[in-house]
């Protein structure tokens, strides 16, 4: 019953914590960003914006490229009275390249920004070389072999490492605050119950003169509030795997290996996840990198956008996509009475529309 309530308390404990914007913070924080360092990172984005932007439209030639829910698709389509194949393909397009970058976008995030930081440190955030390591041993096998050897990698769940004096940190990243699955609760689990002491053996092999070390769940943005809860099960799922509370009054949300006391895990959110990046073994003195990265990406965008002349090549793939859908529309005359009679222009577009849902050609 104890073990019960403390696992609750901490659970409520892990999504109390409230971010409130405050303007004076901000441009207190304002002060502290590195003009240079904005520079440099913008300047690793642009490339990719200027060539991986314009591949996550320019890939769709049709409407089957199109293909989404039909039943949400109809019902979007009413709630935002979209009538018009122009408004309509608008729509769609907008949607798709969405959620296109939504899954591409943030390991590009990952890869220009983490790799800069610390802002103090003799090695900057990279590849565990020994995930490096176990995976270039893959090298030369086949496809099958190397899928069936993944899966009993010791590292394939750490994404970055780095060293800040007798401390190593490893991070697993995730992009936002509804990423993790309920699959990947059991896989992250899994992985840091059965890996951990590895983890740590490996760490002194490369790194003797390390003797602690901290793995975090980071989230590229959100609040402790607004996550799905996902990274917070992973955490009480340890406690039943050698980990404790570190300390519940000091150290809130850390836990810490019970045989060794060596080797701690928690999760770091949003706002709190650039400052880990910025200065793992002391996040309060680079609170503002998370303004560093925004700068970063707007600048980016400014130049990269203007670079792929991206706005002239989404107004021809409109145009494609509103002719497409104006041309899946049913003589009315052809239709049976009845359907004419029950049935609008809109709702038998909105009909029409969602049916491509169920072909691969002549959409």
């Amino acid at each position: 019953m104890a073990l019960a309530a403390g696992r609750n308390r901490f659970s409520r404990m892990l999504k109390e914590r409230r971010h409130r914007f405050d303007a004076d913070e901000i441009l207190h924080l304002f002060q502290q960003v590195d003009e240079e360092r904005v520079e440099e990172l913008a300047g690793r984005l642009v490339g990719y914006i200027s060539v991986n932007l314009p591949a996550a439209f320019e890939k769709r030639d049709g409407l089957s490229d199109y293909r989404t829910n039909p039943y949400v698709l109809m019902t979007a389509a009413s709630v935002m009275n979209l009538g018009e194949p122009a408004q309509f393909g608008k729509f769609l397009f907008d949607s798709k390249l969405y959620m296109a970058l939504e899954t591409s976008f943030g390991k590009q995030i990952e890869a220009a920004f983490v790799g800069r930081y610390p802002l103090q440190a003799e090695h900057r955030w990279t590849d565990a070389p020994e995930k490096v390591a176990e995976f270039g041993a893959l090298e030369g096998l086949d496809r099958e072999t190397r899928a069936q050897r993944r899966i009993q990698s010791v590292w394939r769940e750490i994404d970055r490492s780095c060293v800040v004096g007798n401390r190593r940190f490893l991070t697993s990243i995730k992009s936002g605050p509804n990423t993790i699955n309920d699959t990947q609760v059991a896989g992250m689990t899994a992985a840091i119950r059965d890996n951990y002491r590895a983890w740590f053996q490996q760490t002194h092999q490369t790194y003797p003169s390390v003797n602690e070390l901290d793995v975090v769940l980071g989230l590229t943005y959100g609040t402790d509030k607004t996550t799905n809860n996902k990274e917070n099960q992973i955490l009480i799922k340890l406690m039943d795997c050698g980990f404790v509370e570190e300390d519940p009054v000091k150290k809130p949300g850390i836990l810490i290996d019970e045989e060794t006391r060596s080797i701690r895990v928690y999760r770091c959110i949003g706002r709190e996840f650039w400052s880990f990046i910025g200065q793992p073994d002391n996040p309060g003195a680079a609170q503002f990198v998370f303004l560093e990265v925004l700068l970063a990406l707007a600048k980016a965008l400014g130049s990269g956008i203007a670079e792929a002349g991206i706005e002239g090549r989404i107004n021809l793939k409109l145009q494609a996509l509103a002719l497409s859908l104006a041309q899946l529309q049913f003589p009315r005359n052809s239709l049976p009475e009845w359907v004419r009679e029950d049935f609008n222009e809109n709702q038998l577009f909105w009909f029409a529309t969602a049916m491509t849902a169920f072909f691969d050609e002549g959409i």
